[in-house]
């Protein structure tokens, strides 16, 4: 696979100038959704954000607009280093409907997708959400938001930075959103770019999650296998190297998406 990496940094007043810079959901609303993607587009198959109802993470499927019978199949997959596992799967020959496929949930928050795929060809994947059921659910945007991936990247980031007499950055909940949106956006919609697809620079996606910065910067790469390995691809790479070393960066905030696999790396100082 060819594996790619981009990066830029730039101080917050000049960002936009210098760079191409959630889970519970009702019947009702899904059905909505299906129902309005419906009228958009022929034949195709959706897959719904996965989401905890009574001790089990559920996710649904859908195909619609389609004028013949093919077997719809539905898997819910955890993101984990490495190549993500599929936990649940579901399978039914059928016109326009939907599927839906669960399995228990722990206490420990995991990051969740949906995957919907027809006999056809035609597949659809849901954005990654970090889901939990018991005690520990209520502590997860604080301490449990980022997956193992996410966190073996800001450890081997800070012990690298270690080496050159910086200080550790903090995985702040803000950048790891702005990161790991727009990880999912290009592992989604298949493209490689600081600019996402509606237009937006790294520092407005960063803005929009209300963290306030006056010194920001990013790191992207697609296709390698580990936290490990991207991190090493990084600090190979001179314009990455630099933002990871530059000790000014106080917060970080990692993505990654299990399709590419792709990965982000959003730093920033208040």
């Amino acid at each position: 696979m060819r594996r790619q990496l981009q990066a830029i940094a730039c101080l917050g007043s000049l960002a936009a100038l210098s760079i191409p810079s959630p889970a519970a959901a009702s019947s009702d609303r899904n059905t909505q959704q299906i129902a309005r993607q419906d009228t958009q587009q022929a034949c195709r198959v959706l897959a719904l954000k996965p989401f905890v109802s009574k001790g089990r993470v559920r996710g649904t499927v859908a195909r619609t607009g389609c004028a013949d019978q093919a077997r719809l199949r539905v898997r819910i997959k955890v993101s984990a280093a490495g190549p993500d596992r599929v936990v649940k799967s579901g399978s039914k020959v059928i016109g326009n409907g939907r599927i839906t496929a669960n399995v228990r949930c722990g206490s420990t928050p995991r990051r969740y997708y949906v995957v919907a795929l027809d006999s056809q060809g035609r597949t659809n994947t849901s954005r990654a959400l970090a889901l939990a059921c018991g005690r520990a659910a209520s502590n997860s945007r604080s301490s449990g938001f980022a997956s193992a991936a996410e966190t073996a990247v800001v450890t081997l980031t800070n012990q690298a930075r270690a080496r050159n007499g910086c200080r550790p950055l903090t995985h702040d909940a803000k950048l790891h959103r702005a990161a790991e949106r727009h990880s999912a956006d290009m592992a989604r919609n298949n493209y490689f770019s600081h600019e996402s697809r509606d237009g937006r620079t790294f520092d407005r996606r960063i803005k929009a999650e209300g963290f306030a910065f006056r010194l920001a910067g990013e790191n992207i790469a697609k296709g390698q296998p580990s936290a490990a390995a991207v991190v090493r691809a990084w600090l190979d790479s001179p314009g990455h190297r630099a933002n990871i070393m530059n000790c000014s960066f106080t917060h970080i905030g990692v993505g990654h998406a299990g399709q590419g696999p792709t990965w982000t790396q959003d730093f920033a100082a208040r």
